[in-house]
């Protein structure tokens, strides 16, 4: 008798640590894919995408004015290597396509604000409008991480897909079909 509750306190007492390593490693994976998400941050596919007051050729524009169809919104900065490695790919996906793409500049995170975009876009030309957050507002209402940041944007002002980091033309492609 001795033996068998000798045995069935070694057998709880495994199951005690077994439980515990589970609950332990299932806490530090819930932990790490909170901190991925953090990590991301930006806006999720669901939410309603912020207006914005922008300047496009010396004239104030709203986000929501832009488009009733949908778009593709894009945040990037002169100084962001990505952000160069991109533009082939938007200025092939906007001439391809008949949602809209736009490119908005978070021109306060520029060191000369509008004079370091206007020399970039000497050297590396767009197809698409350039925006320019001349306020910063993109940053907070976007919550933007890191640029490049992307964003498909249906007619009713949905985030339909998000991306952070450099896109193509064909991930573009792939993105859009979510608007309805």
């Amino acid at each position: 008798m001795k033996r068998w509750l000798t045995l069935l306190a070694m057998a709880l007492a495994l199951t005690g640590i077994i439980y515990k390593g589970y609950s332990a490693v299932r806490l530090e994976k819930e932990q790490e894919a909170k901190m991925e998400a953090q990590a991301k941050g930006g806006l999720k596919v669901g939410d309603k995408a912020p207006d914005l007051m922008l300047e496009q050729n010396g004239q104030d524009v709203r986000l929501t004015g832009l488009s009733s169809k949908g778009m593709v919104i894009n945040f990037w900065a002169s100084w962001c290597p990505p952000c160069v490695e991109e533009i082939p790919e938007l200025n092939v996906f906007s001439e391809r396509s008949n949602i809209p793409v736009y490119g908005i500049n978070v021109t306060t995170s520029e060191r000369r604000g509008k004079e370091d975009v206007s020399s970039f876009l000497k050297k590396h030309p767009v197809d698409y409008p350039i925006l320019y957050d001349i306020e910063g507002a993109s940053e907070k209402a976007y919550r933007l991480l890191a640029m490049p940041a992307t964003y498909v944007i249906d007619g009713d002002g949905r985030i339909v897909e998000a991306h952070v980091g450099p896109v193509t033309s064909d991930m573009l492609e792939e993105m859009v079909k979510k608007i309805d």
